[in-house]
């Protein structure tokens, strides 16, 4: 049994230069979610490595479909850790993951075996100075975001591993409140990203920023994913992507020889 939350950053260097990502943990049981579960404010849920599954016809089959259920709900300043997210055979994925509500919430050493609609959701309103914590964490299987970010604050995300998904985080392009938002991303390992697009998506006319620092791309797909893409946001419309996607120390801070390409 593999537990990140103390060994992650110790083998990070040898899991890129071999390209193994077989470190996922075992589950010391499973639970059939039926209901969300929810975290009252500044308390912490340990799951004590688990699989919690949720029942598809009750939460939802983990699909691209809006308004699927959590399976987890953190309230203000909430912690969920050493937990792993299952999905039921069968389905597409584990319904909505994880939402984090009101003043941010802490993520630690969680684990998406097969992300849902997505498998993290920030949607805290309750100030600008709202900080999400998302650490030692790992998903895998996504057809669509890993983390979608809909609130107001700054998201830190570092240590987290991701294999097969189509974008890793995204500032929401198109919400019916749109808000300025900070992304924070530090060692963070992501193979087989679907081609052309992004590992964090930012709009520039709401003034968001994603600072990047450690970052490893794998697989076929890995020079053709962007570190950072930016976009003009919108309350109604589609957003409209920036046609030169790349660093520029304002919007998408990052050093391009700070990426690490590995091919496995």
């Amino acid at each position: 049994m593999f537990y990140c939350i103390s060994l992650f950053t110790v083998i990070a260097f040898s899991l890129v230069q071999t390209g193994l990502c077989d470190f996922w943990p075992d589950a010391t049981g499973n639970i059939t979610v039926n209901a969300t579960v929810f975290v009252d404010a500044g308390q912490t849920f340990d799951c004590n490595l688990t699989r919690f599954i949720p029942n598809p016809k009750l939460l939802g089959d983990g699909s691209q479909k809006e308004r699927q259920k959590a399976v987890f709900v953190l309230r203000d300043e909430a912690t969920l850790k050493n937990c792993i997210i299952g999905a039921a055979p069968g389905t597409e994925g584990s319904a909505d993951g994880v939402h984090c509500m009101g003043a941010g919430c802490t993520v630690d050493n969680v684990w998406f075996e097969n992300v849902g609609e997505d498998a993290i959701t920030l949607y805290g309103i309750n100030s600008s100075d709202i900080v999400y914590n998302i650490q030692n964490c790992g998903a895998r299987d996504s057809s669509d975001k890993i983390i979608q970010f809909d609130g107001k604050g700054t998201a830190n995300i570092k240590n987290f591993w991701a294999d097969t998904f189509a974008r890793f985080m995204r500032s929401c392009g198109k919400c019916p409140n749109q808000y300025e938002r900070h992304i924070v991303l530090n060692n963070i390992t992501a193979y087989n990203g679907e081609a052309g697009q992004f590992i964090v998506g930012v709009n520039t006319n709401y003034n968001d920023s994603a600072t990047i620092t450690g970052l490893t791309l794998g697989g076929a797909s890995a020079h053709k994913v962007w570190p950072c893409k930016r976009f003009k946001g919108s309350i109604k419309s589609e957003p409209v992507s920036d046609k030169n996607p790349g660093p520029d120390d304002k919007y998408c801070i990052y050093d391009p020889n700070d990426v690490t390409y590995v091919l496995r």
